[in-house]
């Protein structure tokens, strides 16, 4: 019987780094995932402010117009609405205002008619039927052409009209008050209006136009309401869906499995056959069979026909937000020194018959286990099946361009084909957008940034300016990355395309300083709530008692709304650097790793994931000293994260990052991405294609390309009609001699040339008809051997001439080889060579602590001196001297400097001795 291997398993480690570790999780009981209830989003909803001064006016003026709520029939309630409703046409701007006063303590459920403790679900109650009697009236259309009105007057105002402009701000709050409450208690039916793409136009309307009295509050939370109910919380469901429709295998417990990426396989394969090219690699699947089209190379993109143009493009995120510590140029200088990890490895071939070829037996067992372990996601088919596409486009030149939608989405169900129509809807209408969309919420991202510590809020407006700031930043941290979710569900290069323009405006760098400039330990834990000012808590009448134990309270109290961006801030950081070596080696140089680590202390286990994940990324290009002083972060990396095959950036080379070959996949998928996106939404940014003319000629032609941009378009040639061409006539002298024209100035050269060639001994153009020289195989070997040997003598005697040039240049003995402590070894403050080259090692990360060297020639308290510390000292001296002697080879003509402990010459006596 064989005997069992032993082997660790994952959940032994996770176990283990548990019992030892121990760390407190603070907040552990806050739910991430867990959906608020009605409750407390209305009272986010509503300021503190609002409820104090904004409530009792709307009860007033509905008080002063029609009958009490309550006593009214349903026909009667129907009649109030829309009564209020015709109001809102009205041009008359105070009758239009009370008129809205009035709705909006209707979507409130007339709330002063529910006061008190006891009538809580009377009032839940109200609020659901109200809402309902004000979609049924279609209040939704009539408030989308107020907003509309009112933004329209908005724009045409100036900042000096400081009455009207708050006027239509206060008008605009109450209509935004009134469609949030609608959109609460109506999520299943909101479909028709469509809701998403009016609030984008809103925002990209106003982005000029935003002052201090602008409700952007309730802004930012009817479009993200409106869009977690239009995607709905069904992602891993249509995920696992989308998966079956390609094809694709489900992984069920994605816990225990360890993916392996196409890319990571091929390289496994061209390395393995490097070494033993009698290795014969499995067959891959049929969807990756094409090596061309999973990873970006220069053939590939001379295939795709966007050779020249890649060159062309530029990144902008490298030059607008260039990193402080270190300029990219130096960066890509060092990149281009330094050799990559692929050449220094040396190849070893072992020997091989024709008839018994030796291939490792690991080596086989390695190759079923990465094809076993072969992940293709959806997003790498797509962007793998774009590649092929772009590559065979005569093939495909009749097909329809959103061939996707026929060969995937049309297999899901019903329910899955609305969403996906939904989300195509939404991204075709925004997109020629997404600039400014981009702008105004990384802007208001920016505003929310408190630098120190907040004093604790005691007055109403500090509590207000506070809760803003927290609700605006979990309001569009959400709602970025709801975009980036769906929209990639939708199609990878919609999400690349929203991911580019996200990068190129700042927004690594933004969360960074969100993350980095506040203290998101202590906003973890800060109470800016307060029930009894809330709005429930006004209706119900709540009264709190504030005693001795409140400071305890206080302790243990979590911050939802801090924890909720927080977290969605390092999920949006993680998506847009995953697997994208330019912009990790982006986040190294703005030294991110020690602002994420400041996280790990908040204590969240979903934040500490997401923590975790986006160090995972940054540790292959981190210095050895990085990772020696870090290990306990590595060890709950590996405890946490997911594994894949090819984990090995532990045992990577030291800063083994190819900037030039992150730049040329950025520049890739860029170029794939407009491609896209030109063809289907935005024509102005389709990449230039190659020309037809010339060696690197691949041209790209669009037969949709418009009808006055005939460069780009294919000749609409007919096979049954003559091709037309140049009407040149030729004379009938050169007809009867072309055969002479030939051979006069295509097959012969010129007398100059000939000369040249003479001279300098290069082998001229042999005419077509000429015979070669035979040659044979031993000659052949001579004349290369002598080639390769004449070659080895240039490099050996330039390397000889530069070795004594430069020991001339370092005067003599008295110039060291390297900078050394006295006792011949490098001091602590420098680095290796191979970590000053490194441009990614962070000299001023937090390490473990080292114990300085000793100089034991220096500090000596001869008074306090006792024997053995003096020995001590002696024997340091001794082992220092032996040290210093072997650093410097004997036939140096330094080797004196070694045995002479005096500086200057020795002086020596007639018969050579030394004085």
């Amino acid at each position: 019987m064989t005997e069992e291997r032993p082997s660790v398993k994952s959940e032994q480690i996770k176990q283990l780094l548990s019992e030892k570790n121990q760390k407190s999780q603070h907040h552990a009981s806050y739910d991430y995932n867990k959906l608020e209830t009605i409750e407390e989003e209305i009272n986010e909803f509503i300021a503190y402010s609002e409820v104090k001064a904004d409530l009792p006016q709307y009860e007033a003026e509905y008080n002063d117009t029609y009958s009490p709520w309550e006593q009214c029939s349903l026909e009667e309630r129907k009649s109030i609405i829309q009564q209020a409703t015709d109001y809102l046409d009205l041009l008359e701007e105070e009758k239009r205002l009370l008129s809205a006063k009035s709705l909006v303590y209707i979507s409130l459920g007339c709330f002063a008619e529910c006061m008190g403790d006891n009538n809580k679900t009377k009032h839940l109650l109200n609020l659901q039927e109200n809402n309902r009697l004000l979609y049924c009236a279609d209040l939704i259309a009539t408030l989308k052409n107020s907003l509309d009105y009112s933004c329209h007057q908005l724009e045409n105002l100036t900042i000096c009209q400081t009455e009207l402009v708050e006027s239509f701000c206060k008008e605009i709050d109450i209509y935004l008050t009134i469609l949030y409450m609608i959109i609460l208690f109506n999520k299943d039916r909101l479909e028709e209006y469509r809701l998403p793409e009016f609030l984008f136009e809103l925002v990209v309307r106003l982005k000029e136009h935003f002052t201090k009295t602008f409700p952007l509050k309730k802004l930012m939370l009817n479009l993200y309401k409106v869009l977690s109910v239009t995607m709905g919380n069904n992602y891993s469901e249509m995920k696992s869906n989308i998966r079956t429709a390609c094809d694709l295998p489900i992984v069920e417990d994605k816990s225990t499995f360890v993916k392996c990426t196409p890319e990571d396989l091929y390289s496994f394969y061209h390395q393995s056959c490097e070494r033993y090219p009698t290795f014969k690699p499995a067959t891959p699947p049929e969807k990756i069979k094409n090596p061309l089209t999973i990873s970006a190379s220069p053939q590939l993109s001379k295939a795709m026909g966007l050779y020249k143009a890649s060159k062309n493009i530029d990144l902008p995120y490298q030059t607008l937000f260039p990193s402080k510590n270190q300029s990219m140029n130096n960066i890509n200088t060092a990149m281009r020194t330094k050799p990559s990890s692929s050449s220094l490895e040396t190849t070893n071939i072992l020997p091989y018959t024709e008839n018994s070829p030796m291939v490792p037996k690991c080596l086989v067992e390695a190759s079923s286990i990465w094809v076993d372990h072969l992940y293709l996601s959806v997003a790498n088919y797509q962007i793998i099946y774009e590649r092929e596409k772009a590559i065979h486009r005569w093939e495909r030149q009749g097909e329809k361009i959103d061939d996707w939608k026929e060969i995937i989405y049309d297999k899901l169900n019903e329910k899955d084909q609305q969403k996906m129509a939904q989300i195509e809807t939404l991204y075709k209408s925004i997109v020629p957008n997404f600039q400014n969309i981009v702008v105004v919420l990384l802007k208001l991202l920016l505003s929310t940034v408190s630098i120190g510590k907040d004093k604790e809020a005691e007055i109403l407006e500090d509590i207000n300016i506070t809760r803003n700031r927290e609700i605006i930043s979990k309001s569009v941290s959400g709602i970025l990355l709801l975009m980036l979710k769906w929209f990639k569900l939708s199609h990878v290069l919609k999400f690349e395309y929203l991911s580019q323009i996200l990068i190129d405006s700042g927004c690594m760098l933004l969360i960074l300083k969100l993350l980095g400039l506040q203290e998101v330990a202590l906003l973890a834990s800060k109470k800016t709530d307060d029930d009894s000012l809330s709005f429930f808590g006004y209706v119900q009448q709540v009264r709190i008692n504030y005693d001795e134990e409140e400071e305890e309270n206080e302790r243990s109290y979590t911050n939802n709304r801090n924890l909720f961006w927080s977290i969605n801030l390092l999920r949006i950081l993680q998506m847009l650097t995953k697997r994208k070596t330019h912009r990790i080696l982006l986040l190294v140089q703005y030294k991110s790793s020690a602002i994420l680590k400041r996280l790990l202390k908040v204590g969240h286990p979903v934040m500490d994931l997401y923590v975790l994940k986006n160090l995972k990324n940054q540790v292959p290009f981190m210095g050895k000293k990085w990772r020696s002083s870090n290990m306990k972060t590595i060890s709950s990396i590996y405890a946490r994260c997911l594994t894949s095959l090819n984990d090995e950036w532990l045992s990577s080379p030291e800063g083994n990052g190819d900037m030039e070959e992150g730049a040329m996949k950025e520049i890739n998928l860029r170029m794939l991405s407009r491609l896209y996106n030109g063809q289907r939404y935005l024509p102005n940014i389709l990449p230039k294609m190659d020309d037809i003319s010339g060696t690197d000629s691949t041209l790209f032609y669009f037969n949709n390309y418009p009808a006055e941009d005939k460069g780009r378009r294919l000749p609409d040639y007919n096979l049954n009609e003559p091709v037309l061409v140049d009407d040149v006539e030729l004379d009938m002298e050169f007809k009867d001699n072309y055969q002479d024209w030939l051979g006069d100035n295509v097959y012969t050269t010129t007398d100059e040339e000939d000369e040249v060639d003479s001279d300098t001994g290069h082998i001229g153009t042999p005419l077509p008809d000429a015979v070669p020289v035979p040659i044979t195989a031993d000659e052949l070997a001579s004349e290369i051997n002598k080639l390769y040997q004449e070659e080895l003598r240039r490099e050996f005697n330039e390397r000889k001439q530069k070795q004594t040039e430069s020991l001339i240049q370092e005067d003599g003995w008295d110039k060291p080889t390297v900078t050394t402590t006295p006792w011949g070894s490098v001091p602590l403050d420098n680095t290796s060579s191979g970590t000053k080259n490194n441009p990614f090692v962070d000299e001023e990360e937090e390490a473990d602590e080292v114990e300085p060297e000793v100089d034991p020639l220096q500090g000596i308290n001869w008074g306090d001196l006792t024997e053995d510390d003096l020995k001590k000292r002696l024997t340091l001296v001794q082992e220092k001297t032996v040290q210093r002697w072997l650093n410097v080879e004997m036939d140096d003509p330094r080797y004196m400097k070694v045995l002479n402990t005096f500086e200057g010459e020795v002086l020596i006596d007639d018969e050579g001795w030394p004085i």
